[in-house]
């Protein structure tokens, strides 16, 4: 009898589970699905791309998710009958019609499979036009365009690139002394102007002003110079530039006067270097000569690059800093920029290491640490003038030997190399008889390094 008594308490408690949980799944059938919206407002504009994402969730299954917005013509519908998930991660491209209005709401409607439903609203609201059109392509203060005697004219050939970070408007082209003043009509974020204008000789100031939907300007101002062709001497497509301090001499540097610039496709190659005060001058050479081809600037026009040693006049860079610089032989032009560092140079500590000097045995490190100023380390050091060995130095962090500047050369240049798990690899070697002291000077911003003599 007790066995009999405990099967029917254990029956009793089952059906007594049983109801609970069938109770428990009937209640949860009136609970309304969860939505949950990333941002329930979006700003925007007209031609924007916006992504509208969230989660909706339901224990009894997920039957739909709608997004609807009648102003803009939406209604996107995921049909989830087929699986009618507990979850669903929804993500929602939609394009902003160029007639949008704004202060409308999208409606997203969560639906279960008992036909309960959540409804959210995401607010859609104008975001100001406040970015100006870009010039892609960069106009030099003066353009030099020759003469041609036989045509008795000199043509410009423009080709304007731009961008907008919405929708642009107009381009407009104004060279008053030429009686032009056209304005064309663009549309998109990307637009271009092309017209090949002749001109008889003079100077020409041209207006060219890019607008956007917004009514956002940028306007470039530049001089067309028009004169009878000038002389250059012939060019090469040379292996590698050099670029050079044009107010400095080569015979006062044993090494390092001359930094590369490397080959980037015919004629053009790009370079950097270091402008230590206010209208620093540079040219740009073919090998490590001054007396070779030697390329500068018309003393005429300070935009056209050419090569004509003796004529031509260096390049001037108004203030001192860290600039990159792009060449075109071939098209006469150059581009000089400041340059911005995607990772902070080295800073720490440096000593000084070679062969051929006074200060340490070979090979050994100099007492003190060079002097650091910026990114630009230097020290003095006594050049023995009798050493019939190759002379060569580098720097290094002695203290563990965690950074190592290294060098390189082949035919398409030479440099430095930062060596950080010291590694191993090559030195800078040089020939020199010069016995005296020298200025001994690494830039870890750019990674170069001079050694010149001092003689005051």
């Amino acid at each position: 009898m007790k066995n009999v008594l405990i099967t029917i308490g254990k029956l009793y408690l089952l059906l007594t589970l049983i109801c609970f949980a069938v109770g428990c799944d009937d209640d949860k059938e009136d609970v309304a699905p969860g939505l949950y919206v990333a941002s329930e407002e979006i700003e925007t504009f007209p031609g924007d791309t916006v992504l509208v994402s969230g989660t909706a969730s339901n224990y009894a299954g997920l039957a739909s998710i709608t997004l609807s917005c009648e102003g803009w013509g939406i209604h996107k519908v995921y049909d989830l009958n087929g699986q009618n998930p507990k979850v669903f991660n929804y993500d929602y491209r939609l394009v902003v019609p160029k007639t949008a209005a704004f202060e409308e709401n999208l409606l997203i409607t969560i639906c279960d499979v008992n036909g309960w439903e959540t409804k959210k609203n995401v607010l859609l609201t104008y975001i100001a036009d406040m970015e100006s059109p870009v010039m892609q392509t960069q106009l030099p203060s003066r353009i030099a365009v020759d003469f041609n005697t036989a045509t008795n004219k000199g043509s410009w050939n423009l080709n304007l690139k731009f961008t907008d970070d919405r929708d642009l408007k107009s381009v407009r082209m104004q060279i008053p002394d030429m009686q032009i003043d056209e304005t064309v009509a663009v549309s998109g974020r990307s637009g271009e102007l092309k017209r090949t204008i002749d001109f008889t000789t003079g100077e020409f100031p041209v207006t060219l002003t890019v607008t956007d939907a917004g009514g956002n300007e940028t306007i470039v101002n530049t001089t067309v110079v028009v004169m009878l062709a000038e002389e250059e001497d012939p060019i090469q497509d040379y292996p590698v530039m050099w670029v050079v301090n044009a107010s400095e001499k080569a015979e006062d540097y044993l090494d390092g006067y001359y930094a590369p610039m490397i080959h980037k496709g015919e004629y053009q190659y790009e370079g950097k270097f270091y402008a230590d005060k206010e209208d620093f001058q540079v040219f740009f050479t073919s090998g490590k000569t001054m007396n070779g081809d030697l390329f500068g600037v018309s003393p005429y026009v300070n935009s056209k690059l050419m090569n004509k040693n003796g004529y031509v006049v260096p390049v001037t860079i108004a203030e001192p800093g860290y600039y990159g610089v792009w060449i075109d032989l071939q098209a006469h032009t150059y581009s000089v920029w400041k340059l911005e560092f995607s990772t902070t140079p080295y800073t720490g500590s440096l000593t000084i290491s070679g062969c051929g000097f006074s200060d340490f045995a070979d090979w050994g490190t100099s007492a003190t640490e060079m002097a650091r100023d910026g990114y630009r380390y230097t020290c003095t050091l006594n050049q023995i003038g009798g050493y019939t060995a190759t002379r060569q130095y580098y720097a290094a962090r002695v203290s563990d030997w965690g950074y190592i500047l290294r060098y390189w050369t082949s035919d398409e240049g030479c440099g430095w190399w930062e060596d950080t798990t010291n590694a191993g690899g090559a030195v800078c070697s040089y020939t020199s008889d010069y016995d005296g002291e020298v200025q001994i000077t690494f830039d870890t911003a750019i990674l170069w390094a001079t050694i010149k003599k001092i003689t005051e």
